[in-house]
């Protein structure tokens, strides 16, 4: 049998044997829902005749004592137990007693639509006729003792049945008549009355429950073992589902997870033979298909991996070398070559490598000049034979021509190319540099031309502003003296006049002469910077303090003049850009060095963004620095003030420092 038709044979059965389980178990509810049901009948049954006979009995007590106390509480409760029984009055409640021997109760409250006789009650219960009648008769002989008890109750107030079963006839009270009513042999006799249907009754109703039950009882137990008997064949039918599954499904496919296990172990000769004809006989016979074919492809594979080992050799030695050579040096590169070379190799053990380049030669560990076989390829740099590389063995083996060749062929490309790009990067390092320093020296030249060009501007203009017009001053008072030869009085102004214009003339020429090269430069630096203070203190509203050392200084004229054009052009900045209150320059010196210091407290700037911008003024003051072998830091931060330090070594004092010693290397370097 196919799994397929087994599944949906299984799910058949299972649906029609669950389908019949649940209707039987529905049709034993019901059974249990009757038995109840009769049970409950009988119940409530029992407790009608029992309130029949207990309200028989309430009515007689009631009576009784009302006949011998006289008390009209027990009249009270004997009606309202009968009117309760006949219908007339509101049933207690569920909770409630019908007994009515306590005296004390609170009146026994009447709700509307409440009321029903006790003998409908009777009746909605569903009694046998046979049933109904009995107590119907016991209810009957109830009402005519009731008749005695209302003669008693009518005696005890002196009235008298008039004939017609009126109580009209007045005369005085009778206790004793009273009493030998309700306590006579003739009360009792019907009272006994009263009881015979009743317990007539309960037998009636005792054999038509317990038939009622019996049916229900064997019919409760027909249904249970019709389920025992669908649950023990069902038990059957899995016993024998499982018994085919375990068969014809589970071996075999077991069977099948075992093999597939040593395919995926290695075994690809392993096959399956499954005797069965469903679904896993098929797959069985795909299985083998597929390890045939798993079989065909792993031999391809393996042919395939020997070649690809080769390969991988080649390539991992590529790879390898390539990554050595990206920033390693030149005999870092050959010792990469040596370990990866003679491991791709087919007797890496007793491979020798060497390597020649420009006349040197790198060995590998293990070189052994004796050889019998070597392959070798020329190394070139820029199409220009630099060496070789040369491959052998220490031992008499066969060389594999074409892959090791080619190997070898490539490596020394790689090796060529590699030196190739060092020396292409090293020119262009120097050719940057070079450019660099053209560029700094061209900007720089520039910025002295330009200064060069603001000099003579500023001679021409003092020259024309202040000289030439004193000179036509001068010119014209010259004409007026020709003209006033004889007014001696005028003549003589016109001379003081003359006189004080040559000598602005003079102080003029001296103005420009100072600013050119200020005279204090001759009497050393400590005069000079003296009187630039003095200077920027008399056109600046800049507070401006001199710190100079006690000891004098001993510097050459270009010293004095770099550290004066410093001082100048950091004042100069001050009053333009710095916005500063207050300014302090510092003269000091160490061991070594000349140190000065121009400090502000002005708005300041970023460092940062300063350093990428073009200021001549700052590229001036840092080449005058770096000519005499110096350097120049300027700190500065937004808010911060500014601070502009200079050091210049004073170990010589007279002459040109030499730009070739290791101070003119050092202000290059912080030049650059």
């Amino acid at each position: 049998m196919r799994i397929r038709v087994f599944i949906n044979f299984c799910l058949i059965v299972t649906v029609l044997g669950l389908s019949l389980l649940i209707f039987i178990s529905s049709q034993v509810l019901g059974t249990l829902h009757e038995i109840t049901r009769a049970e409950r009948q009988k119940h409530r049954s029992l407790e009608l005749a029992n309130e029949l006979f207990q309200s028989s009995e309430d009515l007689t007590k009631m009576a009784r004592s009302y006949v011998t106390t006289g008390d009209s509480i027990y009249e009270q409760f004997f009606f309202e137990i009968l009117d309760i029984r006949n219908g007339k009055r509101s049933r207690p409640q569920k909770n409630h007693s019908i007994a009515y021997l306590d005296i004390d109760r609170p009146p026994l409250p009447n709700v509307p639509g409440s009321a029903i006789s006790l003998i409908d009650l009777m009746r909605r219960e569903g009694f046998s006729k046979r049933e109904l009648d009995l107590l119907q008769q016991s209810q009957k002989n109830s009402d005519n003792l009731v008749n005695l008890e209302k003669q008693a109750f009518a005696a005890i107030k002196g009235l008298y049945d008039d004939g017609s079963g009126n109580f009209t006839v007045s005369r005085a009270p009778d206790r004793d008549f009273a009493m030998d009513l309700l306590f006579g042999e003739h009360y009792t006799a019907e009272k006994a009355k009263i009881m015979a249907p009743i317990s007539q009754f309960m037998f009636e109703l005792d054999n038509r429950t317990q038939t009622t039950l019996r049916n229900l009882q064997a019919k409760f137990q027909e249904q249970i073992l019709l389920i025992l008997g669908l649950l023990c064949t069902a038990l059957f039918f899995v016993a024998v589902a499982t018994i085919y599954m375990r068969r014809n499904i589970l071996h075999p496919l077991d069977y099948l997870s075992r093999q597939a296990s040593s395919i995926a172990q290695g075994s690809y000769s392993t096959r399956c033979t499954i005797s069965t004809h469903n679904e896993i006989a098929e797959l069985g016979s795909d299985f083998n298909t597929m390890a045939e074919a798993i079989e065909h492809e792993i031999i391809k594979l393996k042919r395939v991996e020997e070649s690809l080992r080769e390969r991988l050799k080649e390539i991992n030695c590529f790879y390898a070398i390539r990554r050595g050579m990206e920033s390693a040096s030149l005999e870092e590169v050959c010792e990469t070559i040596f370990v990866q070379l003679s491991a791709a190799m087919q007797f890496p053990h007793i491979t020798s490598i060497r390597i020649e380049l420009d006349g040197k030669q790198f060995l590998s560990r293990q070189y052994d000049k004796d050889h019998a076989r070597e392959l070798r390829k020329q190394i070139t740099v820029f199409d220009e034979a630099s060496g070789w590389l040369v491959v052998f063995y220490n031992e008499d083996r066969p060389f594999l021509l074409p892959d090791e060749q080619n190997l070898i062929d490539v490596i020394g490309d790689d090796l060529g190319k590699w030196l190739e790009r060092k020396q292409a990067e090293a020119r262009i390092l120097v050719e940057r540099e070079l450019r660099v320093r053209d560029a700094a020296i061209r900007e720089f030249a520039a910025h002295v031309e330009r200064m060069r060009e603001e000099d003579r501007k500023y001679i021409a203009r003092e020259i024309h502003d202040e000289l030439g017009q004193l000179l036509a001053a001068l010119h014209l008072e010259l004409s007026l003296l020709k003209s006033v030869e004889d007014n001696r009085k005028r003549v003589e102004t016109i001379r003081c006049n003359m006189s004080e214009l040559v000598y602005k003339a003079d102080q003029s020429v001296r103005h420009v002469a100072e600013h050119l090269r200020p005279a204090s430069l001759g009497l050393g630096i400590i005069s000079a910077l003296r009187k630039l203070v003095d200077e920027f203190r008399k056109h600046s509203d800049v507070s401006c303090v001199l710190h100079l050392m006690e000891e004098p200084v001993d510097l050459n004229e270009d010293q004095t003049v770099a550290i004066f054009r410093i001082v100048q052009e950091s004042l100069t900045n001050v009053t333009r850009h710095a916005e500063a209150s207050h300014v302090e320059v510092t003269l000091s010196q160490n061991a070594e060095d000349l140190i000065v210091e121009v400090r502000d407290d002005g708005k300041g700037f970023d460092s940062a963004d300063a350093a990428g911008k073009k200021s001549f003024g700052l590229l001036g003051m840092r080449e005058r620095a770096a000519v005499l072998g110096g350097g120049i830091n300027i700190t500065s931060a937004p808010h911060q003030g500014t601070v502009v330090r200079v050091h210049i070594p004073i170990k010589r004092t007279k002459g040109f420092p030499d730009r070739s010693d290791a101070a003119a290397k050092r202000g290059a370097n912080r030049l650059s």
